[in-house]
Order: structure tokens, then sequence, then C-alpha cells
């Protein structure tokens, strides 16, 4: 590899990543032209460079990628599961416009007004206490978070009330649940003191001001906000420590509000930071992307405009899609981050990747639809289940997982191997686009010029600002 291969920061410091370190050499200028001629065999910073060129310590090496998740691997992650999430309800009493289970979608089950059936909900809890009380469980957190959504959970709350009625009835020794909920706040006056007495991790959807939150409107097209902006008043009023600890909000970007807008509409008339998304862009319809791209908006641009032209000072790093994607990128190419404990205890030579950056199966959380599918997450399609509850049970076995997920890796390994970002793909591979015959491909792949441009934009936001190193690190990333 020549030193020209490297990439210069916005500094003009030239550097080379090196995948078998992985870190990054500084190359000083004197020594660029010396070493890629030869010319000079006494300069400790040349004879350094020549040495790693020998060893192989420049080379680029192809990524250590696998396909295949153990069987065993898959259980563990269910009987140590972090989540279940219930779809309560596939039905709702708002239209928003943009709905990811809306007009504008195709890859869902077709919505009904279907709601969840215990029986079932119950199958699939009885199914994860075995493994829940089984030797397999071995997490050092006992707190599982049971999550309700929809559609509008609160359009089913009998089911919610029957779903923590049976949970509180088992005995799970050291284990505790936590509730949580995704709502539209329509509903929300008829059941805030059982909500608060069960102490519900509250996550309440709205996209900003009256104008804002425009296109969340009821089935015959009224605007929801003088509802919502009611309910969600009368919760802080009557149980302010509550809604100080358990309560925040969701918020869409779209074409009718923005990070500017919408943050400090939030932040001021509620104290909250809010969540804040970009539309969900897996699964258009072919007729719909017109309008799908109308309205779209992208939270970084947006989040720049409002980071250069406002006056608000936001003390939350971690609301900054650039610090986040300097998170991601410091852990992966930092040679010096670990995400478990056991990752101390072995080498990282040896370490294998599955490629993109899907979740693996349950690592995160279960979610159990309406219609019987589980899925490893709600913010997917519905196509493709893992398994299923019916009338006869749980039909969820770890080697057929094992091998829907070869087959869909093995629809882009080829794509991966060439990619130079395998290390830190960041994308689902359940949200990457589908070729004319249903296949999954990804158009992202990464050259070497794409890498180079990747690395500089990261060190030199570093060389820009490094306090963010320590603020990171400190504010975000796991300090063991």
């Amino acid at each position: 590899m020549n030193i020209s291969e490297g990439f210069v920061s916005r500094g003009k410091y030239r550097y080379i990543y090196s995948s078998l370190l992985n870190d990054f050499i500084l190359v000083p200028d004197h020594i660029e032209k010396t070493v890629n001629n030869k010319n000079d065999t006494t300069d400790i910073f040349v004879n350094k460079f020549l040495f790693l060129k020998e060893k192989g310590v420049l080379q680029t090496d192809s990524p250590p990628l696998e396909t295949e998740y153990a069987p065993l691997y898959i259980e563990s992650n269910l009987a140590n599961l972090r989540q279940l999430l219930i779809e309560v309800t596939d039905g709702c009493n708002l239209a928003c416009k943009y709905c990811g289970y809306g007009s504008m979608y195709g890859n869902y089950d077709k919505r009904t007004g279907i709601k969840q059936d215990f029986v079932r909900a119950k199958k699939m809890i009885d199914f994860l206490v075995d493994l829940w009380r089984s030797h397999k469980n071995i997490s050092t957190d006992k707190l599982i978070y049971i999550g309700f959504y929809g559609g509008e959970p609160l359009m089913n709350f009998s089911l919610i009330r029957q779903v923590i009625d049976y949970l509180e009835q088992i005995e799970l020794k050291d284990l505790s649940f936590q509730y949580n909920m995704t709502t539209n706040a329509i509903l929300l006056s008829q059941y805030i003191d059982y909500i608060v007495e069960k102490k519900f991790k509250l996550l309440i959807s709205l996209d900003g001001t009256k104008e804002n939150n425009s296109y969340r409107v009821t089935k015959s097209g009224k605007e929801s906000f003088k509802k919502v902006y009611a309910n969600v008043c009368l919760l802080k009023e009557k149980y302010p420590e509550y809604f100080d600890a358990h309560v925040n909000f969701n918020a869409v970007l779209h074409d009718r509000n923005s990070f500017a807008s919408t943050y400090k509409y939030i932040k001021e008339t509620f104290n909250k930071t809010p969540r804040i998304a970009e539309l969900n862009s897996n699964g258009i319809v072919e007729e719909k992307k017109k309008e799908f791209y109308g309205m779209f908006t992208g939270k970084s641009a947006s989040y720049r405009q409002f980071r250069d032209c406002e006056e608000t000072v936001i003390e939350e790093i971690n609301i900054d899609p650039q610090i986040m994607q300097l998170n991601t990128f410091m852990e992966a190419y930092s040679g010096n981050t670990f995400k478990t404990v056991p990752d101390l205890f072995f080498s990282k030579t040896s370490q294998t990747y599955l490629p993109t950056g899907t979740c693996p199966p349950f690592y995160k959380k279960l979610f159990l639809t309406v219609n019987g599918k589980i899925l490893p997450c709600e913010k997917i399609g519905q196509d493709i289940p893992l398994g299923y509850v019916d009338k006869n049970g749980v039909h969820l076995d770890a080697d057929n997982v094992k091998l829907i997920y070869k087959n869909l890796y093995g629809y882009i390994i080829d794509t991966c191997k060439k990619c130079l970002r395998w290390k830190d793909c960041g994308i689902c591979i359940y949200n990457l686009p589908k070729d004319k015959k249903g296949r999954f491909s990804c158009p992202y792949s990464y050259k070497t010029k794409e890498l180079n441009h990747y690395f500089s934009e990261q060190i030199s936001m570093l060389e820009d600002h490094p306090e963010l190193y320590e603020q990171i690190t400190k504010e975000i990333m796991v300090d063991f």
C-alpha cells in the first residue's frame, strides 16, 4: 500500500487506516515521498513505515464474514430476552397520512381492526417463562420490558390489563417487569390512573405544534392536536412526578415540521427532549413514492440547519445525528472498545462479523403480532416471520430461524465481501430494497473513495472538537 492511498483530513493531516491494528496511523508530511520511493532508510519514521508495510500491517484485509447464527445462541437470546412487545390491536382511531401501516406501505399484514387474543398472548408468555426459569437464563439484568403496541394500544385496554394481571401472578425469582407503551394519547384521559399505578414508560406521539402535527388526523380528517394536548396537560397536572420520570415524546420529521420547531415546542411546553425520527422509508409501494418523498425530511440536514441557525443550546449530545455517527465510528475503529465483558478476553483478530448491521434474532426484543406472527422487531415488514403462535401453541424453532437468516444473508454476502464499511455497517437487512425477484439487494456498498471520505469526515470532526472524544466515551459509550 502506498501512503498516497490513505486519506487527508480537513486539517491537512494524512492518515492510513490499518484493519489489522484497527487503528489510524498519522503520516508525517516529510516522510510520504521518502517512504514511497525508499530513498532514505535512516529516518526512524521511514523505517517504521517500511517495517509496517513488510509485515502486512498496512494491507486491507478481507472481511471475516459468516452467515449463520448457532441455534444455541438464538435459544440463549430468547432465554435472556430484554423485551417482549405485544401488538394489542392493528386498529387505530387516527389516520395519520404517513402511517407505516397506511396506503404508502405494502410490507405489512392487512389492517382490519383485529384485537390481540389473550389466549395467544398467554401462550407466548408461557413459552418465554419456561426459558426464563431455565439454566439458559444467565442475564445479570433481571428486568424485562413488556411493551404494548398498535395500532393504538389503548383501543384494547382490556387486553393490557389481562396481560399485566397474568404476569403479576407468575413467580419468577429475582425477575421483574417494566411496562411501556407508545400511544397517540387520544384515549389517555380514560386510563391515566391505571397507567400511573403500573408506572408505565409512556411514549406519546406528537410532531410539535398544531401545524407541525397536522398530518396526524382522525378518520374523518379532523385535527387531533387539541385532544392530545389536553390529555397530556391533564396527565402532567394530575401526576407531575410521574410525568417527569416516565413520560417522553416521539416525533416524526416531515415537510410540515422541522427538528427546530419540534424540539423547541416540546422542550419549552413540556420540558422534554423528544425522540425525533425520519419517516420510515422501508416498504414504500411504487405508486406512492412521489407522495412519500414529498413529505420526507432528512434528520441530519434538519438538525444541521437547527444547529447552525438557532441560538438554542442543546445539552444532550445523543440527539445529534452527527455525534451519534461519530460514536459508531469510535466504537468500530478505536481498537480499544469492548461491547461485552467476555470481549475483553478474546482477540479481536479472530472475531467474525455477520453481514450488515442487522440485530441478531431476539437479541433485543420479540414482537408478537395480532395475527400470531413472531418477528424480531416492530420496525420491519411482516412478510418474513420467524415463527408463529396458534391454537396449538408456539411454533418457534432455533434451527429454522438460523436457516431464515442464512438465506437472507445469502442474497447480499457477495456485496458485503466487497464493501469496505463492513465493520460498522448500520443497515438492517430488512430495510434493504428488493430486486424484481423479491430478493434483498444493497445499493450502499463502500469502495475506497467512499470509505476514505467517511474516515476523513469523522477524524476531521475529532480534530476540530477534541473534547468530543472524552464526552462521547463518558456520556454515550459503556464504560467498563
